[in-house]
């Protein structure tokens, strides 16, 4: 990313003029405050006849909202327009035209394998989501996604369960660790990653990479690697004759079941214990930590940088809100899972504004 422009202060003055020219007579009675006063009172007064017809069109919403004008003689989907009453029928308040603010998982296509699933929200169906997509999955005990890596940087939080992940870096050393509700892991685009469901019943969690056109079905396996490479390079590559090579598999595995690991310390140690242990920490148990801010109408965590120090590139605000308590109006950018509700979402842009409200605590939601 460039560094910013510096704005540099000038001195201004009126053009075709030099800056030991006298003042112009006809302007020494226009002063830079009356100049000032003149600007302020003609941005009130457009201001204020905005506000008048912005009022006039939500008294015409209102009107419409009550009368024959909101009708729909024709076949309507009740369950769907009870997911999306701000949709079906917009709060006077909304203006103008904004692209879908939020898509529901529900709605994706699962990838089901033996072990588990995944489905994804990206800018294919959500076209505002332009630097983040997120992905969902579910890994029975024992159950793995494939060791892999992509050219995006991977955000999770778990939503169930417990799973072990495993990280590789460039310089040869291992990260392996265990993870459960409410934890986190952050690992950097290109790292060789895997993730393994454990007892009693495996996990599910959220991914969220740092592209919004990522897909979950492209990502580099090494399975796919292994089978598209001459048996003779394998066999140079790792010292083995090409009969110990005949085991390795001839498709793609991406989510597989196996067997429960050992413990995560025997883990460790077959790997080759503390020379070489990763001197990074790829998950951050947000589980133990303490409120970032608390009110009476609820609390918010926030993991970044400064306390999660790998995760360079996406941070994160669990935020909880009481019924009845209201998360203050902001500016941000960011892909939000509704996984409680009911809840309200308002957003808006350059005047136009978009309200969808969440009446159910049953699907998580992706914004």
């Amino acid at each position: 990313m460039s560094e910013p422009r510096e704005i540099k202060a000038g001195t201004a003055r009126t053009p075709g003029t030099s800056e030991g020219q006298e003042s112009n007579p006809v302007t020494e009675g226009l002063s830079r405050r009356t100049f000032l006063g003149v600007g302020s009172a003609g941005l009130a007064s457009a201001a204020l006849a905005s506000l008048a017809v912005n009022a006039q069109e939500r008294s015409d919403t209102e009107k419409a909202d009550q009368d024959h004008s909101s009708s729909n003689p024709g076949p309507e989907n009740k369950p769907l327009l009870d997911e999306n009453p701000n949709s079906n029928l917009p709060p006077p308040t909304d203006h103008g035209h904004i692209e879908p603010i939020w898509y529901s998982f529900d709605l994706t296509t699962k990838r089901v394998e033996e072990g588990g699933w995944t489905n994804q929200v990206t800018e294919r169906v959500l076209p505002n989501s332009k630097d983040l997509a997120g992905v969902r999955m579910r890994l029975t005990a024992g159950s793995f996604r494939e060791l892999h890596w992509h050219t995006a940087d991977e955000w999770a939080i778990m939503l169930y369960g417990n799973a072990r992940v495993t990280c590789l870096n460039p310089d040869g050393t291992v990260f392996i660790g265990d993870v459960g509700k409410d934890d986190l892991w952050y690992f950097p685009a290109g790292y060789p990653h895997s993730i393994q469901g454990l007892a009693p019943d495996g996990c599910e969690f959220i991914l969220v990479f740092d592209q919004g056109s990522f897909s979950e079905d492209n990502t580099f396996l090494l399975s796919d690697w292994v089978r598209r490479t001459p048996p003779s390079v394998l066999s140079k590559n790792f010292g083995l004759p090409q009969s110990a090579l005949k085991k390795l598999p001839d498709k793609s595995l991406y989510i597989f079941p196996a067997d429960l690991p050992a413990s995560l310390a025997q883990d460790k140690a077959a790997v080759g214990g503390r020379r070489v242990e990763s001197p990074y920490q790829y998950t951050f148990e947000m589980s133990t930590m303490a409120p970032t801010q608390q009110t009476t109408s609820g609390e918010v965590r926030i993991v970044d940088s400064r306390n999660f120090l790998t995760s360079k590139n996406i941070a994160a605000a669990l935020v909880k809100i009481k019924p009845g308590g209201m998360r203050e109006l902001h500016c941000s950018t960011p892909m939000t899972s509704v996984m409680c509700r009911p809840s309200l979402v308002t957003m808006s842009k350059t005047w136009v504004i978009r309200t969808s409200s969440f009446s159910k605590c049953s699907r998580r939601t992706s914004i």
